[in-house]
């Protein structure tokens, strides 16, 4: 696709706050505390007809500018969007927030039993409770994608993914006690990843992540008296045994297979995604955790800039915002604006409405402009 230039985005997308975020860093949050009373949600099938009918860039999208658009076909009253994280997350918040010592003893005893847990998770503490919201987002991108594509919406397939299926099916034929969560000698490994550089994939630059947060990562690497050994996460092991059970095979992975789940991954994952989110509805706040860091681990290849506009730039800004700052909702108009990617915005939206990872709202426009002359 063809990325609109940063100057097209600025004429034809002036942002609703007028500039105003660089003055004030927290108006984001002060402009929904004075608007979401008046919000009201929008419907799947209200989301449906503006996907339907969205053609253009995310800077140069007849619905999302300064100037709103209509509430409806038949209704000319001028509304803007916002969007935020869904409320249904808010039980992760609250349990960090209110149970945090609890939550890490929960989740500590739950993984005890887990085949490979004792090496691999040794020493996590802390990290068993920040979700690696940066790579679910890329997760969720490569879904969207691969989404959009099965409907015919773009030519992106959220390739990433693919990579992620063809790597550990790799794994899977070659040496296959790793899917017992047993230590890779280094021999083997760099067997395995001369293999994936020479299909433009250094598997060694995954093994960074768990310097970070080694939940969300796919291996961790070890020196032992015998020597180096990567042990894949028990949790990405798990995660792949659901996706089998979803796609309702047990068979090897071998490169036709691949090839046909990757047709649609996204509704796979999203499915995943939703089933830790029914685990958070009812209270299992330890098995969300984890089902969360498993789809994390999973996801390896994370360099596809079109796909990633829609995780880095949405989902993860919507997230971060509301762990670190607490705000609520945000305009669609100035996220566009930022976004600057050639998918079609409401159809992004709708997807991840769809999906259950996002409210979506809208607020009259005179309202709106009520609120920023009064927070100027």
């Amino acid at each position: 696709m063809e990325r609109t230039s940063q100057r097209e985005g600025e004429v034809a997308m002036s942002r609703v706050l007028r500039g105003q975020k660089r003055k004030r860093p927290t108006l984001d949050y002060a402009l929904w505390e004075e608007v979401g009373s008046k919000a009201s949600l929008v419907n799947k099938e209200q989301g449906k007809f503006l996907a339907d009918r969205d053609r253009g860039t995310s800077s140069r999208s007849d619905y999302f500018t300064k100037e709103g658009r209509n509430r409806a076909a038949n209704d000319p009253t001028k509304v803007y969007d916002f969007v935020s994280l869904s409320k249904s997350f808010d039980p992760w918040f609250d349990e960090l927030r209110l149970n945090r010592t609890n939550l890490l003893a929960d989740i500590e005893d739950k993984i005890v039993g887990m085949r490979g847990s004792q090496v691999y998770f040794h020493g996590v503490g802390e990290d068993w409770l920040e979700l690696d919201w940066n790579t679910l987002a890329r997760v969720i991108g490569a879904a969207t994608a691969n989404i959009g594509n099965s409907e015919g919406w773009w030519s992106i397939k959220g390739s990433d993914a693919h990579k992620s299926l063809q790597f550990w099916g790799e794994l899977d034929r070659n040496i296959p006690r790793v899917s017992d969560g047993m230590g890779i000698p280094e021999s083997k490994w760099e067997n395995i990843a001369v293999y994936f550089r020479e299909h433009n994939f250094d598997p060694n630059s995954e093994i960074l992540r768990a310097f970070s947060h080694r939940p969300s990562a796919p291996f961790w690497k070890v020196g032992e008296d015998d020597g180096v050994r990567y042990y894949p996460n028990p949790l990405a092991l798990l995660h792949r045994k659901r996706l089998k059970v979803l796609y309702k095979s047990q068979a090897e992975w071998n490169e036709d297979v691949v090839e046909e789940i990757s047709k649609f991954h996204g509704k796979l994952t999203m499915k995943l995604i939703n089933r830790a989110m029914v685990s958070l509805s009812r209270g299992d706040i330890v098995d969300f955790a984890l089902r969360i860091h498993g789809v994390c681990a999973f996801h390896v290849m994370r360099t596809v800039v079109t796909q990633q506009k829609i995780g880095l730039h949405l989902i993860s800004n919507l997230a971060i915002r509301k762990q670190t700052r607490g705000v609520g909702a945000q305009n669609v108009p100035d996220i566009a604006y930022h976004l600057a990617t050639a998918f079609h915005l409401a159809k992004i939206l709708h997807i991840l409405q769809r999906s259950k990872l996002i409210d979506w709202y809208t607020v009259e426009k005179e309202v709106v402009d009520a609120a920023t002359d009064l927070l100027a």
